[in-house]
């Protein structure tokens, strides 16, 4: 790898707080890069995957791509959005390789488990419950829903940056969200009556 493809990836790890290095600069920056995203990246690709396993797989394989072509980006704020444009990618090949429906959230309850279990078992057993009319509701969204809210509530993107990886306006983006949420809150309320 040349100087100027370290750098540039180097410039585009600003982001990351990578420190610039004239000895393996590139590799530092990745590395940064890699800890600092891969816990987005990986509940991004679970939440449209729904299997720990081929997740871990695709994750790698977003980041290989990125270690591969990460000196294209020149733009250090564009470093992140790239790297969901990868994930999207790869998410998408994998459906297209296996020609099987997307599951995306179907699995997800899994992820909603990140606090402290209750003592008490009714409670658990109503948020159980609630985490499962969640993920009913969600799977009944359009695909291009689902998506949108992965991005933004399991990705963490902002909306500029979920913008660019569908190539939508940032207003659209809102707007959309705003819509998409908007529907699962009336099914759930119609389903709550």
């Amino acid at each position: 790898m040349d100087g100027e493809e370290a750098m540039a990836l180097t410039d585009s790890a600003v982001r990351t707080g990578a420190r610039r290095n004239t000895q393996g600069g590139y590799e530092q920056a990745f590395v940064e890069a890699y800890q600092r995203y891969y816990t987005k990246v990986f509940a991004y690709i679970y939440s449209r995957v729904g299997n720990v396993e081929i997740t871990k797989d695709l994750a790698a394989e977003v980041f290989e791509k990125a270690y591969i072509k990460g000196h294209a980006v020149r733009e250090a704020a564009a470093y992140m959005t790239w790297l969901f444009m990868i994930a999207k990618n790869v998410v998408i090949g994998h459906y297209r390789r296996h020609k099987r429906e997307i599951r995306g959230l179907d699995r997800m309850r899994e992820s909603l488990w990140i606090s402290e279990p209750s003592s008490d078992p009714e409670d658990d057993t109503l948020q159980s419950e609630a985490a499962s009319s969640l993920l009913r509701h969600l799977r009944r969204l359009s695909q291009r829903d689902q998506e949108l809210i992965a991005l933004k509530f399991e990705g963490e993107l902002s909306y500029a940056e979920i913008s660019a990886v569908l190539g939508l306006s940032e207003v659209n983006v809102r707007v959309s969200i705003f819509r998409a949420l908007k529907r699962l809150r009336r099914m759930m309320e119609e389903e709550a009556l």
